[in-house]
């Protein structure tokens, strides 16, 4: 007789850790990308001053 055919449990909790991991991680920089652009609108550019005070 043969034996039933062994199946693993632990590639599919790797695999949805790793899945997991990259959701987190585009979420993340998702929310790291609106807050640089959210500084970069309230804080002045350097050359936006008027221009020829000497």
């Amino acid at each position: 007789m043969s034996e039933p055919k062994q199946t693993y449990r632990w590639p599919w909790l790797v695999l949805a850790a790793v899945v997991l991991a990259i959701v987190l991680a585009v979420v993340w920089v998702g929310f790291a990308v609106k807050k640089v652009e959210q500084q970069r609108d309230f804080t002045p550019l350097p050359n936006s001053g008027p221009t020829g005070s000497k």
